[in-house]
């Protein structure tokens, strides 16, 4: 007869747990499953000594047995050492001894689990026990040694020290994980500690997320760019504070508290690559720990021209060329033949294998012949940082603001004297003219985070739309040219299955007021009490339901996935054929109010508002006040009048078929 673990743990949780003295105790000759004589006395000696240091630390396992007797059928190693204590009056034969009592019938299952898959303490307790043996001067590998456990093992149960008295009650009564608990250990605020768990959504309650949450602003060692290029080593050395997890898999990962020292350490690491590049004869050379592309967004950048090989390159080249055709076509040949020679099958992998080294070599010298040009390189600079890889890594080619014009100049010079440059403007690119946007970056995702919570709202509503939506987006990527679309595309859904309603609190202040993401987030809850708590019992339990309930948790599920929040304003936004299907009004689900737009913009903005909503009469008396008292003016002029920004205007069915058709032609063309 087999039992699973989980039957094995099912009697175990059933079980109550209580003491009974010594001399009700008997060994049962039925449930044994390890035969007697099997362990030394030497060890029963030594389990003596430990229980009359300790006591007994891990409870043996009974059955009722007639007249208030107790048989115990896993643990007999543990009344061996007792009676040996007993028997030479170190304790008394009343004492009393922790058991868990099973019912007869699962026995056998609980001398099995103590035996097979010996089932250990809860980690509270432990920590309680390994923390009074070594208040009484054992080390922790004497404990651990005693256990049979690791070192690491009894330094974690200790760890566990750190955790709020309320969090372990909570674990005690398992309203949280062991591994969300050795997540919260990592840290020793407890204050800290219980305001996260508090904060943790009660459906994404997970390890990682919790980590996530705990490790904001400190940097991983193992896993930021700059900390594995600097090294955990040179870190430390230099007198970095940091902080290690001891319930990380990686003993070697660290969470380091020090982001400027970093970056420091990075600076000074970067300057030989500096160093090096400066014979290159840039302009300016700037180092940096990382690069950050927003920071040169209004930067051009000179682009590489292939210059002419010379004779001996040319004839490198067509050498190569003239070698790898050969091979290619002895490999059509050997693909046209049917037999299956184990001779033919290797010459076809050696001459693919020749035919990229070939192809590498030809590869090289071309890169060889793209160079910088030289007139542009003395006005253009390079930025050296650490890359995502961890290595040094030069931007090369930027050009500054300000020395556009000139750069512009010496690209038209450059392409007079070598014809083969093609235009200038094939040497340089520039961002397009700068020019200020209505709205800041942080308003423009806080409106857009609206805008998706409203779809969102609407969408878990509208299966029809949803079953279309998910089926016209995994279209585009999987029948349609997926590579090119994905690139090129900005998708309004995540197929992927990444929730990105949560994560919208982070965007706007008020979104947790938002009507759009209250509702949908009791839909949401509603569902989480629904489903199954395993994976394994979700098919099972969606193939029971009605194809109605099916389809209603599919549309909850794409509507999760709606993304679309962005700090620019675009004249085309990815969520504007969603918008458009769902009719989508937003004046049902924002107001233009002070907080959440007037006192974000320009006094020139509330001006243009106001005319917009109200005509150019209700505004012209604003314009003599100061902001705040303009914003308190237009927020009462444009109430009622439902003025939205462009960013949440829904294009109507007309227009929006105009776009479409027009956007499909545009591809059919290209």
């Amino acid at each position: 007869m087999k039992f699973s673990k989980a039957e094995i743990e099912a009697v175990i949780a059933a079980s109550p747990r209580i003491t009974v003295p010594f001399n009700k105790l008997a060994l049962s000759p039925d449930y044994q499953v390890r035969p007697s004589g099997s362990t030394s006395k030497m060890s029963i000696a030594e389990l003596a000594a430990s229980i009359r240091a300790s006591g007994v630390l891990q409870n043996l396992i009974v059955i009722k047995g007639p007249r208030s007797q107790f048989e115990v059928c896993a643990g007999g190693r543990r009344l061996e050492a007792l009676t040996v204590l007993v028997t030479g009056g170190d304790i008394p034969d009343n004492y009393p001894v922790p058991v868990l009592v099973v019912p007869a019938d699962k026995a056998l299952i609980a001398s099995l689990a103590e035996n097979c898959f010996h089932v250990p303490m809860q980690p509270a307790d432990e920590f309680s026990v390994f923390a009074k043996l070594i208040a009484e001067g054992k080390s922790v590998e004497d404990v651990a040694a005693a256990f049979g456990v690791t070192p690491l093992v009894v330094k974690r149960r200790m760890k566990l020290s750190t955790v709020s008295p309320k969090l372990m009650a909570l674990f005690r009564d398992e309203k949280i994980s062991l591994d969300c608990l050795m997540v919260l250990a990592s840290i020793d605020d407890h204050e800290r500690q219980e305001q996260t768990w508090a904060n943790l959504p009660s459906w994404n309650r997970s390890p990682d997320h919790l980590r996530q949450m705990l490790t904001q602003g400190e940097i991983d060692s193992g896993k930021d760019s700059v900390a594995r290029f600097v090294t955990l080593k040179a870190y430390e050395k230099a007198g970095g504070s940091l902080r290690r997890d001891l319930f990380s898999d990686n003993d070697k990962t660290a969470y380091l508290l020090d982001a400027p020292l970093l970056d420091r350490l990075a600076l000074d690491k970067l300057q030989k690559t500096a160093r090096q590049s400066a014979v290159e004869g840039w302009k300016w050379i700037e180092v940096r720990a990382r690069y950050n592309f927003e920071e040169f967004s209004k930067h051009g950048e000179v682009r590489k021209a292939r210059r002419t090989p010379d004779a001996r390159e040319a004839a490198a080249i067509a050498e190569l060329e003239a070698q790898i055709a050969t091979r290619h076509e002895r490999l059509e040949t050997l693909a046209d033949q049917e037999n299956d020679d184990a001779g033919e099958d290797a010459e076809f992998l050696k001459l693919e294998a020749e035919a990229e080294a070939l192809q590498a070599q030809v590869t090289a010298l071309e890169d060889a012949l793209s160079v910088w040009p030289t007139e542009l390189v003395a006005q253009a600079g390079c930025v050296v940082f650490v890359g995502n890889a961890g290595t040094a890594e030069i931007k090369r080619g930027l050009i500054r603001p300000e020395d556009r014009n000139g750069v512009v100049d010496a690209a038209r010079e450059a392409v007079k004297g070598s014809p083969h440059h093609g235009t200038h403007s094939a040497l340089v690119s520039l961002p397009a003219a700068n020019t200020r946007p209505v709205h800041s970056e942080k308003l423009m995702r806080r409106l857009t985070a609206h805008r998706v919570a409203a779809i969102q709202a609407e969408l878990m509503f509208r299966p029809d739309v949803a079953l279309a939506a998910i089926t016209a987006q995994l279209a585009i990527k999987l029948i349609r040219d997926g590579f090119r679309c994905f690139r090129g595309s900005d998708d309004a859904l995540n197929v992927s299955a990444t929730d990105t309603h949560d994560g919208l609190r982070g965007e706007a202040e008020d979104m947790t007021e938002s009507p759009a993401w209250k509702q949908f987030d009791t839909e949401r809850q509603a569902w989480v009490q629904r489903l199954p708590r395993t994976s394994e019992a979700m098919l099972p339990w969606l193939l029971q339901q009605e194809q109605t309930t099916v389809m209603q948790l599919l549309t909850l599920l794409v509507a999760s996935s709606v993304t679309g929040v962005s700090g620019v304003e675009r004249e085309k936004q990815s969520t504007d054929a969603l918008a458009t299907a769902l009719n989508l009004d937003m004046t049902k689900w924002w107001t233009a109010t002070s907080t959440s737009y007037l006192s974000h913009v320009s006094k020139s903005r509330i001006l243009d508002v106001v005319t917009e909503a109200a005509g150019a009469n209700a505004a012209s008396p604003l314009a003599a006040l100061k902001k705040d008292d303009a914003v308190t003016g237009a927020e009462q002029t444009i109430a009622g009048t439902g003025w939205l920004p462009a960013c949440l205007r829904t294009l109507t069915p007309t227009v929006a078929q105009q776009e479409a058709e027009s956007t499909e032609e545009e591809a059919q063309a290209a």
